[in-house]
């Protein structure tokens, strides 16, 4: 149902329904009611005459699973639908089980501290283990939101000092020189729309989901530039029989908003599959378009007719940065190929000296010295 404005959306029956905070039940939960009319104004004009008793701010602070309710319903006003389904799915699958009915008085620096401890021990769903750090994290960015959002509400008083765990930054796959022309090859052999997709994204760093959601007519007259202009990903989905969707979107950021030569021998291949502009990129005769999950599927077909030990999609990312860093690209047109919002990231995440690198700057400083 496309949305039109805050918490209205038009029907599959072609009605439009408008939702509001009706009530709370004893737990704090929020109970929505629902306005059901022919058109969007009409269902405007009933819900502003609608008193939301659950709007107005309560002398007590509540509970922190009627505060994470409250944050989302005002995020949703303010955030991509990606974005709200990320913190959704954190809020429901980690906050609320283990915060949820503990009224805010008693969130204290000490109880995150216990519930951070908790996710990084025994956090994962499947009961396997704890969280990454980067996980943990990202759940307490998101609580410290409900706990400001709080505050500014003037429902607690005083912020909660939060401590992060340290992120552990794990080593990136890099497909060796071997690997790679081994993969080239591979894809080389007997192309289809799939293998051009991989090609492209290991010489030009493209993201799953931008690859996804790029058309035809994002490529220059000659196919020698790309524009990044969209991503596409997969999200939950609170409406329709599906329990997901697919979302394409602007990126998050503008600097993912971005030009980018194709290199001169992927030419002819593009060329060869070329179709209508506004057509899917990934487009087949039998699909409309390509989600990402899709496509890391191939990915995973083609790296194991090479032979290459198992690696992930972002590892074609890695591999072009890699080989840029190697070739001597400089920083600043690298990280805007990239998307990435500084050159400090870039250089944070991909410039490391090799040994032979640092053995040639010792051999420039005997020579240097005549040694």
């Amino acid at each position: 149902m496309p949305k039109k404005g805050s918490n209205i959306y038009k029907r599959k029956d072609g009605r439009w329904e408008g939702r509001y905070q009706k009530e709370r039940n004893d737990n704090g939960k929020i109970v929505y009611g629902y306005i059901y009319a022919k058109t969007c104004s009409e269902v405007k004009k009933r819900l502003n005459d609608v008193p939301r008793e659950a709007t107005k701010q309560k002398q007590s602070a509540g509970i922190v699973a009627e505060m994470a309710e409250h944050w989302l319903s005002v995020m949703s006003l303010k955030v991509k639908p990606s974005t709200l389904a990320q913190y959704e799915a954190m809020v429901r699958v980690h906050i609320i089980p283990q915060l949820g009915q503990m009224p805010f008085g008693e969130v204290t620096t000490a109880s995150i501290s216990k519930f951070t401890h908790t996710k990084l021990q025994s956090g994962r769903v499947d009961g396997n283990g704890g969280l990454s750090p980067k996980t943990v994290r990202d759940i307490l960015s998101v609580l410290k939101g409900i706990i400001d959002f709080s505050v500014s509400e003037k429902l607690v008083k005083h912020p909660v000092t939060i401590t992060y765990p340290k992120n552990q930054q794990k080593p990136m796959r890099v497909l060796s020189n071997a690997e790679q022309s081994a993969l080239k090859d591979i894809l080389f052999e007997k192309p289809t729309i799939y293998n051009v997709g991989v090609l492209l994204c290991l010489y030009t760093g493209l993201r799953v989901g931008e690859v996804c959601a790029l058309r035809w007519q994002d490529f220059s007259h000659g196919f020698n530039k790309l524009s990044v202009c969209q991503s596409m990903r997969r999200i939950k989905n609170d409406y329709g029989d599906r329990k997901t969707k697919i979302v394409i979107d602007t990126p998050k950021s503008k600097s993912s908003l971005r030009d980018i030569p194709v290199p001169e021998f992927l030419v002819p291949l593009l060329m060869s599959f070329s179709r209508s502009e506004d057509t899917f990129f990934l487009s087949t005769v039998d699909t409309l378009l390509t989600e990402p999950r899709t496509i890391q599927n191939h990915f995973k077909r083609f790296i194991k007719a090479a032979d290459i030990p198992d690696a992930n999609f972002h590892c074609l990312r890695h591999t072009f940065s890699t080989r840029c860093i190697e070739a001597g690209v400089d920083i600043k047109s690298l990280s805007e190929m990239l998307g990435h919002a500084s050159v400090n990231f870039t250089l944070n995440r991909y410039v490391h000296s090799s040994f032979e690198q640092k053995r040639e700057s010792i051999h420039k400083l005997e020579r240097y010295l005549g040694l």
